[in-house]
């Protein structure tokens, strides 16, 4: 059967506005319902949400994407950016969170609702479902993405970005799905596309 579960979790970010960096302490709920009757595809999804949170989201830098000039400034030394399509509020990154959470689970859980409330939003809790709509936003790619990206991969400095197939990215860190086949020729799917996801150098920091 179906199994409904919250999980909370917070991490620190930095937002960038108004040509002024601030740190802020990030709260998020996740409430969400399995939809596979194997368990270890739910560990495989739950594991995926808190290694996109805890690796790719800690100590990141929130920052508008059309302002590219600073993006570009704040890669360069190695910084790690989260580009989203306007100002970097708490709003913005809920639906953010809502729409890549439910692309790296990839159906095996369904992530119902997010709450995100953070110590420069005054602790205002933003709530958004799986119901809603978002249609004056414009979504970029990487938010479907089921890969770890989590910046436009124009702005990213060439040098710290490889190419991979998005199913080895997750194979790699051994969170794939069980009951997918490892040696599964994962070229030959006419449905595989190569996506460009951001490593970081050994020496680089968040």
């Amino acid at each position: 059967m179906n199994v409904r579960l919250q999980y909370a979790i917070r991490f620190l970010g930095g937002v960038y506005y108004a040509d002024q960096l601030q740190m802020n302490e990030y709260t998020v709920k996740i409430y969400m319902m399995t939809n596979t009757y194997n368990p270890e595809n739910h560990n495989v999804a739950l594991n995926r949400i808190k290694y996109f949170i805890t690796t790719e989201l800690e100590n990141t830098i929130f920052i508008d994407s059309a302002d590219e000039e600073n993006c570009r400034k704040l890669t360069s030394i190695g910084l790690n950016i989260t580009t989203l399509p306007g100002d970097p509020v708490d709003q913005l990154i809920g639906i953010m969170l809502l729409t890549k959470l439910s692309a790296i689970t990839e159906d095996k859980m369904i992530i119902g609702e997010v709450e995100v409330s953070s110590i420069l939003g005054d602790n205002i809790v933003y709530i958004h479902s799986e119901n809603e709509t978002s249609d004056d936003i414009i979504m970029p790619l990487w938010w479907n993405s089921v890969d770890l990206i989590h910046c436009d991969p124009d702005l990213i400095d060439g040098e710290k970005v490889v190419t991979m197939h998005k199913s080895s990215v997750w194979r790699d860190i051994d969170l794939h799905w069980p009951d997918i086949e490892d040696n599964t020729d994962d070229d030959n799917d006419n449905d595989e596309q190569n996506n460009t996801v951001e490593f970081k150098k050994p020496d680089d920091t968040k």
